[in-house]
């Protein structure tokens, strides 16, 4: 990594804390408003919960990936990170609400799951209250994990500690992309999913990592340079493993697996979503930070950034709804399938960034701008 050519700019003041602080709150409050009153829309509970189910895999991968992304850092011997480690430790912050959330989603899955009350092939396996005990336990162990690290790294240590935060993200983003993505549908299962769904984890949170970094005091423009380099690389590789898949089950053609691609593929408006996500998500950072420019423009990688996290975010409900539409009751056929953002699915994105927001401003006031004895500016 390339090396500062800035000086630190000096602390925000108290005030400007506080501010952000009050609105994000004001975010978070409306979100839940807007999220209680969609029960009573078009779509009733069921879409409401579904809604919380899209930003609950939004955040917390994203949350954690944060964290995991400062103990990757760490392990590989990267000393360019300097301040900008406390804004990646700071997705520790949403490690209480998501537990909140998977519980709530526990307590209201007989009325979303697609097949609650169903007797399945896969046995006890997908009995709902063993789906949701497994996946909560696991989210407090990766959580628990992510504390004993961030402690360690404020007293200069936590390379042990962040080993184990790195296997575990993996093993955990995993299950959660087993259990709360692909099991949706119960006929269609891939291998090669939980690798998709913490990679694509990493990705949106080294997006966010940059946002912070563009407003923070170590944000210089060698450090933007650095991020944007890995939201290329983690660009890629996230479209190269949903590439995997595509390949993998077009070329095999097996019905059991062309199931996810069918109404995503063929039939509109999912067609046209699947094209902008593909330019969006996987091809535009490629494209629009491929030179050293793009990459050191404040503004401009700030918005490459909001592009991408707005199309990941809609590649969370195009993982989730036409599935769902496909297999609840009542269900309908592929090319019936539509397209569905309003009150149900923007409450809980309007509550949950608030509540990640909020924390992060809470954590950055509370914690020193400098974390551990190898973090340095260079």
């Amino acid at each position: 990594m390339s090396s500062d050519d800035a000086h630190p700019s000096p602390p925000r003041p108290v005030q400007r804390h506080l501010l952000r602080q009050a609105i994000w709150l004001a975010v978070l409050i409306a979100g839940v408003i807007v999220w209680l009153i969609s029960f009573g829309g078009g779509g009733g509970a069921a879409r409401a919960w579904r809604g919380l189910l899209i930003s609950f895999i939004f955040f917390t991968p994203l949350s954690a990936g944060l964290v995991v992304w400062s103990a990757a850092v760490l392990l590989s011997n990267g000393r360019w990170i300097g301040r900008l480690e406390r804004a990646a430790l700071s997705g520790f912050s949403f490690a209480v609400p998501s537990l909140v959330v998977l519980a709530l989603l526990w307590m209201g899955s007989g009325t979303w799951l697609p097949w609650s009350g169903k007797e399945l092939s896969q046995g006890v396996w997908l009995n709902r209250h063993f789906v949701f005990a497994r996946d909560l336990g696991a989210l407090i162990v990766l959580w628990a994990l992510a504390a004993w690290y961030v402690r360690r790294r404020t007293s200069g240590d936590g390379r042990v500690a962040g080993g184990w935060l790195i296997v575990t993200y993996c093993l955990v983003m995993s299950l959660l992309g087993f259990d709360l993505v692909m099991a949706l549908d119960p006929k269609w299962y891939s291998t090669l999913w939980g690798g998709y769904f913490f990679i694509s984890g990493l990705y949106a949170a080294v997006t966010v990592w940059t946002l912070l970094a563009i407003w923070s005091p170590g944000g210089t423009r060698d450090r933007m340079h650095d991020l944007a380099k890995l939201i290329v690389a983690f660009s890629i590789l996230t479209a190269y493993l949903a590439y995997a898949h595509v390949l993998v089950q077009w070329y095999g053609n097996i019905p059991h697996e062309t199931r996810f691609l069918v109404p995503r593929m063929n039939f509109e408006p999912w067609r046209s979503v699947s094209v902008a996500i593909v330019a969006a998500a996987y091809l535009g950072p490629l494209v629009l930070l491929l030179t050293i420019r793009a990459k050191r423009t404040r503004w401009f990688l700030a918005a490459v950034a909001l592009l991408v996290l707005s199309a990941m975010w809609l590649e969370r409900c195009w993982l989730v709804t036409p599935t769902v539409q496909w297999t609840a009751p009542p269900a309908m056929q592929p090319d019936q399938l539509r397209l569905a953002i309003g009150l149900a699915e923007l409450g809980p994105l309007a509550a949950l960034g608030g509540v990640l927001a909020l924390g992060i401003e809470v954590f950055t006031a509370l914690v020193p701008p400098r974390i551990g004895q190898g973090a340095q500016d260079l």
